[in-house]
C-alpha cells in the first residue's frame, strides 16, 4: 500500500496589507503590499462556509425537514509568539483597535496562496504558567470568500 501524500501546517506564513483589492481576483490581491505577520504558532482556518439550517415542522406528520440556510465565513483564529517590534503584529494590533478591512495573504506549505479580507475583532497577548512562551492571539473576522491562487 502506497503512503498517503499530505502537507503539513510548517512553514505557512501569514502576510497582511492596509489596503482593499481592486477587484476580488488573485492578481488585484497580488497587487497589493504585503507585510509578513511573524512568528505565528498556529494557523487559523481561512477557507469555506458555514451554513444555517432552516427547518419546517409540519404538524400532518410530526416530521422536521431541514435544509441548508444562509451562510458565514467562520471566523479565523491565529496565534502568534508576542513580538511587540513586528511590524506585521502592529498592524493587525492596529486594525484590532479600529473597523478597517484589511487584506490576508496566507502562504501554504505547498505554495498555494489564500487571499481575503477580514476585521481583526482582537489581538491580546496571553498569559500561562511560569514554562509557557507569551503568545498573542487574534482572530480574523473573515469579510469575503477565500480566493485561492
Amino acid at each position: 500500500m502506497a503512503g498517503i501524500d499530505f502537507d503539513t501546517v510548517a512553514g505557512t506564513k501569514l502576510y497582511i496589507a492596509d489596503e482593499a483589492p481592486s477587484a476580488q481576483t488573485a492578481a488585484a490581491f497580488a497587487s497589493l503590499g504585503w507585510v509578513e505577520v511573524g512568528q505565528i504558532t498556529s494557523v487559523g482556518s481561512v477557507k469555506g462556509r458555514e451554513y444555517s439550517m432552516s427547518t419546517l415542522s409540519t404538524v400532518s406528520d410530526a416530521q422536521d425537514r431541514e435544509r441548508k440556510g444562509s451562510f458565514k465565513l467562520p471566523n479565523a483564529e491565529f496565534e502568534c509568539a508576542w513580538a511587540e517590534d513586528d511590524e506585521g503584529q502592529m498592524m493587525v494590533e492596529a486594525a484590532a483597535n479600529d473597523y478597517s478591512v484589511p487584506s490576508f495573504k496566507l502562504v501554504k506549505q505547498n505554495g498555494d496562496i489564500r487571499y481575503l479580507t477580514a476585521q481583526v475583532s482582537k489581538f491580546v497577548e496571553n498569559g500561562g504558567t511560569s514554562n509557557d512562551a507569551v503568545k498573542g492571539q487574534f482572530t480574523l473576522l473573515r469579510q469575503t470568500d477565500t480566493i485561492t491562487a
